[in-house]
């Protein structure tokens, strides 16, 4: 088994993306979206985990390799992916999303026919009154390092949760970019990128509401939330399942922070697999 990795145009844009392609695939194929701090690198290694699950990770706009067109809306980034899946994936298929972009998975799920279920893995849901306006993106740290050890500290620093094993050393690797063997390894977005979209997401004209969204999915849902997360706190769990038509299924990854699909990948691959749709 082996990735594939190519570009394709879609709406105008350059978008790259990994294809993991198992000669005997299980269960419907999945679209993996990843979130705002990483690129489609973050999939590596739940899909070399589960290893018969036909996995298309594309690096979303403004994102790792794919082209920045300069809007940031969920309505387009979802166009994005449903276009991405309609030329390369069969008629139905799963769509997942990580982070903001479970907001992504929801609009496709609502919008496309061809979308059989969706998995939303700890998503952005913090409790706060809703009197409170969203404050301001804070972003005060560099997006390039010297050295891989500079790099692993950043997320070490800024993550919280347990990272098991070699698993920051392995995500580090996943996510990060480098544009030669001896220059600096540097994070797959650029600072302006990340704030123009949290600026974005927290503005009056945002389309990123995930309980709106919730409202009118039909399919079945996963839910994979990381028991030591910030954006996910255990006390948002039940509001936003409530928020669904249908009750979602939920797991949770107790020593996980943000990013469970990386630090508790056994847990989340054995749940996926059972979740997903015949094909």
């Amino acid at each position: 088994m082996t990735w594939h990795t190519g570009h394709e145009t879609i709406n105008g844009l350059s978008l790259f993306y990994r294809d993991w392609r198992p000669p005997e695939p299980t269960g419907l194929p999945v679209l993996a979206l990843h979130g705002s701090l990483t690129q489609s690198g973050s999939w590596i290694a739940l899909a070399e985990m589960a290893q018969t699950l036909r996995m298309l990770c594309p690096d979303q706009r403004g994102f790792g390799l794919s082209e920045d067109p300069g809007s940031d809306t969920c309505a387009e980034f979802a166009s994005d992916a449903i276009a991405l899946a309609a030329k390369l994936l069969p008629a139905r298929f799963v769509v997942m999303g990580h982070s903001f972009a479970c907001s992504i998975a929801l609009e496709v799920a609502r919008t496309s026919a061809h979308a059989a279920a969706a998995v939303l893995v700890d998503p952005v849901l913090p409790m706060r009154k809703p009197t409170t306006p969203p404050a301001p993106p804070q972003i005060a740290y560099a997006d390039s390092f010297a050295t891989f050890e500079d790099a692993m500290r950043h997320f070490r620093d800024t993550e919280e949760g347990a990272w098991p094993g070699d698993t920051l050393k392995r995500f580090t690797h996943d996510v990060t970019l480098r544009d030669s063997e001896s220059g600096p390894w540097r994070l797959p977005y650029t600072l302006e990128r990340l704030r123009r979209l949290r600026a974005f997401t927290a503005s009056p004209a945002s389309d990123f509401n995930l309980f709106d969204k919730a409202k009118e999915v039909r399919c079945p849902v996963l839910i994979f939330r990381g028991g030591e997360s910030k954006r996910f706190p255990a006390e948002a769990e039940q509001p936003f399942c409530e928020a669904f038509a249908s009750k979602p299924t939920v797991v949770v990854c107790p020593t996980s922070g943000h990013f469970p699909a990386n630090t508790e990948i056994e847990i989340v691959a054995a749940a996926l697999k059972r979740f997903l749709p015949a094909r």
